[in-house]
Parts: structure tokens; sequence; C-alpha cells
């Protein structure tokens, strides 16, 4: 019966050591990913402010928003550059197929906006 106990108390703090240790893991993991999420935040509003000239340059040319041919060349450059890495290159592809869907209809908004702000001046309203 002692040789019992003891061992559960042996296993016990076997299991406490080796969940601080886990916890101290996942800690250290979580931290990377935090400030991995961090650089990653900062490289989408760098490239929304990249798309919001494009945007400009396509406003005075009068091209359109979309350019479906440019988007998949997008998407299909993120699946090439994500081959080899552990994230399968096809769910990288829908990562940039998302971001370039919201980068679009960003960018679309945009043209709305400066239209109507555009409209607003040139009749002399405001709001």
């Amino acid at each position: 019966m002692k040789t019992t106990r003891l061992f559960l108390a042996v296993m016990t703090l076997f299991a406490g050591e080796a969940n601080a240790g886990t916890q101290e893991q996942l800690a250290a993991y979580r931290q990377q990913i935090d400030s991995l999420d961090q650089r990653i935040v900062e490289l989408i509003q760098q490239r929304a402010r990249v798309v919001e000239e494009v945007g400009k340059i396509k406003r005075q040319a009068h091209l359109a928003v979309t350019v479906p041919r440019r988007e998949q060349e997008v998407i299909q450059k993120a699946e090439e550059l994500a081959k080899g890495g552990p994230l399968p290159a096809e769910a990288v592809g829908r990562i940039y197929q998302k971001l370039v869907e919201e980068m679009r209809n960003w960018e679309a908004k945009l043209d709305g906006t400066l239209l109507q702000y555009s409209g607003q001046a040139a009749s002399g309203g405001s709001k």
C-alpha cells in the first residue's frame, strides 16, 4: 500500500513538472506566434498602402479596379513560393485568394469614396 502511494506521489510530481514544462514551451511558442502576427499585420498594412497607390494610378488612367488575370498571377505566385513549406501550397493559395479579395474590395471602396468626395467638391456640397 505504501509503495502504491509513493508511486502515485512521484507520478503526480512528475506530471506537475511535465505540465509546467509544457506550459513554458507553449508560452514561448505563443510568444513567437504573437510576434509573427504583428509582423504579418504590418506587412498587410504595408501592402494596403501600395494597393492604395496602385488604385490612384488606375483611377487617373480610368482603369478597372479588378484585373482577374493579375489576381490569379498573385495567387499562383504565392502557391509557388509556398511549395516545400509545412503548410500546403493550396492552403496558402486560399489565404492569398482571401487577401486579394479583401484588398480589391477595399480598393473599390476607396474609389467610391474618392468619387463621392470629388462629386461633392464639384457641386460645392459637404457632409
